[in-house]
């Protein structure tokens, strides 16, 4: 029988204790177009609403800050995990950031989760949810303002966890059953993207941004009667909107 296209880190195991990785060679990966209009939309709210002058601004940018953010909104993996049956359209994301810095400068810490699921195709057979945890160090910059509306550029690295739930399932072959475990994988992230940023009052700011990701994993594919083994690289687009409370002096 031959064994089904899972993720890129996924092994099978037999009775006798054998395992080999399986998996197909991945496609070239798409712009999440989905996200276009509602980034329109939230960017045209942002530019209105910033049409009031703020004086204070440029004093804020001098002095030194701490901040907390709760993130919401959406990760969507790059085209090429669809073939290695990732669900590739995004899906709801969430998570927190501390920062700290001084005039334009900040740096800090994230904790980003999200999640999609991935099809086997075997019948009696559940198809896994696919879990991704970040924690990764922050850094941004200020770069410009339009009134109200401030711009800032930012990039991460950090750690990556992705975990399948269940982290085991049997398949009946119609003989012995096999067993394929689906370990959990750990990878360096990084990422770079853009903040568009709207203060409401004094001491809060609400933002949105999109970062695009990357990562590496140890993948495997079939050609002919051999497995080719490769390192490749995939990664994320991640849509956010963020409210922060901010803390000068």
């Amino acid at each position: 029988m031959t064994a089904p296209r899972t993720d890129a880190r996924r092994q099978t195991s037999t009775g006798s204790g054998t395992t080999k990785p399986v998996g197909p060679h991945p496609r070239v990966a798409a712009w999440p177009l989905a996200w276009k209009p509602a980034a329109l939309a939230a960017l045209t709210v942002l530019t209105t609403l910033g049409l009031q002058p703020d004086p204070a601004r440029a004093d804020d940018r001098a002095k030194r800050h701490v901040s907390v953010s709760a993130l919401a909104g959406s990760a969507q993996p790059v085209g090429a995990l669809a073939d290695y049956q990732w669900d590739v359209r995004p899906h709801a994301a969430w998570g927190a950031e501390v920062l700290a810095g001084s005039g334009p400068w900040s740096a800090g810490v994230r904790g980003w989760r999200s999640g999609t699921t991935q099809g086997l195709g075997l019948a009696g057979v559940t198809d896994p949810a696919v879990h991704t945890t970040s924690l990764e160090l922050v850094g941004r910059v200020h770069l410009a303002s339009w009134r109200n509306v401030g711009l800032e550029a930012l990039a991460s690295g950090g750690r990556l966890a992705i975990a399948w739930d269940p982290g085991q399932l049997v398949v009946d072959t119609g003989g012995s059953p096999v067993t394929v475990t689906l370990s959990a994988v750990h990878e360096w992230v990084a990422g770079t993207g853009l903040t568009l940023g709207l203060p409401l009052g004094r001491d809060w700011k609400w933002s949105i941004e999109t970062e695009r990701r990357w990562y590496g994993l140890d993948t495997a594919h079939r050609d002919g009667a051999s497995v080719t083994l490769a390192r490749q690289t995939f990664g994320d687009w991640d849509a956010r909107t963020a409210l922060t409370r901010r803390w000068e002096w």
